[in-house]
């Protein structure tokens, strides 16, 4: 299989319209985020896909969605690559729908899809759990997830989502990530998933875990320093993954276009284990 492509965007907290922007930022998230196209138009090869993991609104209506919408169909027909889109926590699934594809639904419905290729299976996921900070994988995605891996065995998947898995660099920012992270590696270890890929977290790691690469990606938007575990410091910074795999081998490129500026804002952080809210399996995939 020839080398592939992919660009993981995530986290790009577009303010809703007439709203200031989110997290005390200083700097314009919708030019940061132009900068990061920019420089996916002038990579030497062109993407397989360009991915957004999340957080694409920050708390935003439909009339935000549907100009997002316009917005990506301009770069997917300048940079002729398929954009696709997933939900992280700052999103609103009723405004996404209705605005992003002209829906409605009812409750709080899951957004959750596969994408196939002749080489690559490609799966997204809805880690969002009633738009709290924390992320929960629901019982029929993880069990859809678990039928459709086991239908072509042979062919290589990745999987994105918003929230990311603990693996050893993220063990102190169990609170704040995917609580049912087990569940999901128990299913895909074994499996013909190459790779994890996810955001929320606004910085990038990678690690292997159960031999499967976890990947975090930078936010477009501003960046989080969690090195002190109860003082989370927020400033200005972008940056995206870029993905590259050949079906046997894979690796990430951490692209910092916007190096961390000036602390905006201080998050007081008083726990780092998994929470212990019931995290009940209430929302239905249609």
């Amino acid at each position: 299989m020839k080398r592939i492509q992919i660009v993981q965007l995530s986290d790009l907290h577009l303010p809703s319209q007439g709203k200031k922007f989110s997290f005390n930022q200083r700097l314009d998230p919708q030019k940061k985020l132009e900068n990061c196209f920019a420089d996916v138009f002038r990579l030497p090869e062109k993407p397989e896909m360009i991915v957004l993991s999340g957080d694409l609104i920050h708390e935003g209506t439909a009339d935000d969605y549907e100009r997002l919408r316009e917005y990506l169909f301009v770069k997917q027909e300048e940079l002729k690559t398929k954009i696709n889109v997933i939900l992280g926590n700052h999103d609103r699934i009723g405004a996404f729908y209705a605005g992003f594809y002209g829906l409605k639904v009812k409750g709080q419905e899951h957004y959750y899809y596969r994408q196939q290729t002749s080489l690559v299976d490609y799966y997204f996921l809805d880690s969002n759990y009633q738009n709290m900070e924390q992320g929960f994988l629901s019982a029929d995605q993880l069990t859809w997830l678990n039928e459709k891996l086991q239908e072509n065995t042979n062919k290589p998947s990745l999987l994105f989502l918003h929230h990311p898995v603990a693996g050893t660099s993220l063990e102190t920012m169990r609170f704040s990530i995917l609580q049912n992270d087990q569940e999901l590696l128990k299913i895909v270890q074994g499996t013909n998933v190459r790779g994890i890929f996810s955001g929320h977290i606004h910085f990038a790691t990678n690690e292997l875990l159960k031999g499967v690469l976890c990947s975090t990606a930078e936010s477009t938007a501003y960046h989080i320093d969690c090195t002190d575990l109860h003082d989370h410091l927020v400033a200005d910074g972008s940056g995206y993954n870029l993905i590259s795999f050949d079906g046997q081998n894979i690796g990430v490129e951490n692209r910092v276009l916007l190096a961390p500026q000036e602390t905006v804002m201080h998050i007081a952080v008083k726990q780092t284990d998994y929470v212990t809210a019931d995290f009940s399996d209430k929302q239905v995939h249609n």
